[in-house]
């Protein structure tokens, strides 16, 4: 705390008269530039501390700092700062943040043209892209989307065979079913959506129950294009006895493994030759069925790497309606202990977009003809 100290000469008890001066007041501190420190503050504390990747401070700082030099430069302005020595420490650092702070109030002091919002933003952005992950990402005040990732899908979504006889749909979550020759149940839908009396579950588990009494001998689920939800380890368990499906990771370590559900396996007349068709595409609850099936050699996996976004996020919500969430879990394979987040589920028949159907189908027609049916 600054303390002004007032110095009074006291008339008339000297023999030199007194001059009579007003005396000094209390200095009027400087202004200090609008960084948005305190969202910084919580969007630093809240990534280090709590992102399953273990990013740094050092590395987080280290990048929010110069994506907003980079801000700066986009701008006109100049960003001659020198950056400071950041600890390398999975932890949030006080000191460490304080440092930054500072030298991103000198930019902003010497960079007129930058709104706070623009400068925060920018940090952010750069913040979490010193650890991508799809479930990091983060929402700015007017709503605009700055993802950590930055992959690019290059894959198509579901594409339905124009032959074959219609199963229904496409309903709210584009469940449209066909039956193709031989057999083979073409099942595909582009959400996990379970909203209000609409269950994904309860429509495709209707649907293979049309298929079946239509003859089903195989199923094939195009999950291409597939943007998640929920539902995925329950459809999982309709084709498991009980396994170990996928391991939870957190920034301590394991925090568990989850199994199938054996209460809510199929009876056998379902339990047909099943192949999953993925890109990289859509993803986290498609991947989370296909890896749960893979690990346990239930389904086999047609076309392209998935992008690989099996894990779960926190969120935290700031006082300006702006949103950060980190991912705080990733999944492993049970069984294998494949690192599945960030990497993808690989194919094991490789596919491209327009011929995987056709691929898929001749596998699992290859498979009935085979008398090939799963335990």
């Amino acid at each position: 705390m600054r303390r002004a100290l007032l110095f009074i000469a006291l008339c008339g008890l000297l023999a030199v008269a007194c001059s009579g001066a007003t005396p000094a007041s209390s200095p009027t501190p400087a202004a200090t530039t609008d960084i948005k420190r305190s969202k910084l503050d919580i969007a630093y504390s809240g990534f280090v501390d709590q992102d399953v990747h273990h990013v740094t401070s050092k590395k987080a700082l280290e990048a929010a700092l110069e994506a907003v030099k980079a801000e700066v430069r986009a701008a006109g302005g100049k960003d001659a700062v020198d950056t400071p020595a950041f600890q390398d420490t999975d932890e949030p650092q006080l000191a460490d943040f304080n440092k930054f702070a500072q030298v991103v109030g000198q930019l902003a002091s010497s960079n007129t043209q930058l709104s706070a919002n623009r400068i925060a933003d920018a940090a952010i952005t750069g913040m979490i892209r010193a650890s991508p992950d799809c479930h990091t990402y983060y929402v700015n005040n007017s709503g605009q989307v700055r993802t950590s990732s930055g992959k690019i899908p290059t894959g198509t979504g579901a594409m339905i065979p124009a032959q074959g006889t219609s199963l229904g749909g496409p309903d709210q979550a584009g469940l449209t079913g066909k039956m193709l020759t031989g057999g083979v149940a073409y099942i595909t839908w582009h959400e996990f959506a379970i909203d209000g009396t609409y269950r994904i579950t309860d429509m495709v588990k209707a649907m293979l129950d049309k298929a079946l009494a239509q003859g089903a001998k195989a199923w094939l689920f195009d999950l291409r294009g597939n943007l998640g939800g929920n539902g995925a380890d329950l459809m999982a368990s309709w084709f498991l006895n009980g396994e170990p499906t996928l391991s939870v990771v957190v920034k301590t370590g394991n925090a568990g493994t989850a199994t199938a559900n054996k209460d809510v396996r199929l009876p056998a007349a379902y339990q047909l030759p099943i192949a999953v068709i993925l890109n990289d595409r859509g993803g986290s609850a498609p991947e989370v069925l296909s890896a749960s099936l893979k690990e346990n050699k239930r389904a086999t996996i047609v076309g392209k790497q998935s992008i690989g976004c099996l894990g779960a996020t926190s969120p935290t919500h700031m006082t300006d309606n702006s949103e950060l969430s980190v991912t705080v879990q990733e999944f492993t394979g049970a069984v294998t202990g494949t690192k599945y987040n960030n990497n993808g589920i690989a194919p094991d028949i490789a596919a491209d977009d327009q011929s995987a159907v056709d691929v898929a189908t001749k596998l699992l027609l290859d498979k009935v003809a085979a008398g090939s049916r799963p335990p």
